[in-house]
């Protein structure tokens, strides 16, 4: 499994900063250059084009063999995401140099450009062990990072028979059940609406003066500041799932939110709010973390009646929700909070426990 570290490198003195840039210039000079090669033969063939235009490339920037074939694979990948995207690849503009000769010792990364080693230290942080894979090393505003990827070994995933199902919102961000309600854990959504607030005013009094001075570069940074908090708290909240179910051993059951603000009418403010919360991303940390500590893999439900549906008896209705913190079924009058019904209900549809809808002369099936 490929994960991926973020370092920031301090760089000591300024004859390694300016080897970083003028490195970074000349790379990004040559995906360029290929991009305009595959559009000339109309072909994303990587030994065709290696047989064409590798020789003249080296010429043409003076790069090493693997840095070359690097900024090939680069323009490759741009190029097959534009077609698949019905778009024609644009030229690459971010200061970024891909590379594959690196190495750590304790708090220093090893770059190679085809003439031994420097030695760049990064800001402390725990590297786990594995192989390092095809990495970048990029400029944002005054600072350099080194995106680490690293292939590491992931244990044999274990095999519960219990699901522990987890409901995402907004009133409470994530909430986690057992199909028969057990170990229940909700993470409040306050400070995320608070947050998300914030930010909103902030880019709504700024948006009108968006010709002056420096307050495009402004508001790039607050939407910077407001990813980076988001992307903060999903790790945080994954992790704490990806413990419970570790502690309780419990397979993780998720609703699969593919296109919900496509499918459902919100209001404006409530779609503002979808819209900027990453459901996916918190989604693809648990995923990779649930891997990572030998957790059977993450289970995906259709999410539909969820959140009507009785988990003790088995009967949906609208009804049943009286508000978004409450439900109480009118056929057996369980209640509970919505939330947590909505956590039991996908539990109980990944572990095919769902039972069929009460009509009319029909006794529910009790799970508990």
């Amino acid at each position: 499994m490929v994960i991926t570290k973020r370092l920031k490198l301090y760089l000591p003195n300024k004859k390694k900063a300016e080897l970083l840039t003028e490195t970074a210039k000349t790379q990004t000079a040559c995906v360029n250059w290929w991009i305009e090669k595959i559009r000339e033969i109309e072909s994303t063939n990587i030994k065709e084009l290696q047989r064409q235009f590798y020789y003249p490339a080296r010429k043409e920037f003076g790069l090493g063999a693997m840095m070359t074939q690097l900024a090939e694979y680069t323009a490759i990948r741009l190029v097959r995401t534009s077609k698949r995207k019905r778009r024609n690849a644009p030229n690459l503009k971010k200061t970024i140099i891909s590379i594959s000769r690196l190495k750590i010792d304790r708090n220093n990364l090893g770059v190679s450009f085809g003439k031994g080693y420097f030695w760049i230290p990064f800001h402390s942080q725990a590297i786990p062990e594995g192989k390092i894979r095809e990495s970048k090393i990029k400029q944002v505003g005054k600072d350099w990072y080194c995106l680490l990827s690293i292939d590491i070994e992931t244990p044999e995933p274990k095999k519960y028979k219990r699901v522990m199902g987890v409901d995402l919102g907004l009133a409470k961000i994530a909430a986690i059940a057992d199909g028969n309600g057990k170990n229940t854990k909700f993470f409040r959504g306050e400070a995320l609406r608070a947050k998300r607030n914030h930010y909103y005013r902030l880019r709504k009094k700024l948006q009108p003066k968006i010709k002056q001075g420096n307050v495009y570069k402004l508001l790039k940074r607050i939407g910077k500041k407001e990813h980076n908090w988001i992307t903060d708290q999903n790790h945080k909240i994954s992790r704490a799932i990806v413990n419970t179910a570790k502690k309780n051993k419990r397979t993780i059951a998720l609703e699969d939110l593919t296109g919900i603000t496509r499918q459902l009418k919100f209001n404006k403010k409530t779609r503002r709010m979808m819209t900027g919360w990453s459901f996916r991303q918190l989604s693809d940390f648990i995923k990779y973390k649930a891997r990572l500590e030998g957790l059977p893999d993450v289970l995906v439900v259709d999410p539909r009646e969820t959140s009507k549906r009785c988990p003790k008896c088995g009967h949906v209705s609208r009804s049943n929700r009286k508000s978004q913190e409450r439900f109480i079924c009118k056929r057996c009058g369980y209640e509970s909070n919505a939330d947590r019904i909505g956590a039991m209900n996908i539990a109980q549809r990944a572990a095919g426990l769902w039972v069929k809808p009460i009509t009319h002369g029909q006794q529910g099936i009790a799970l508990m």
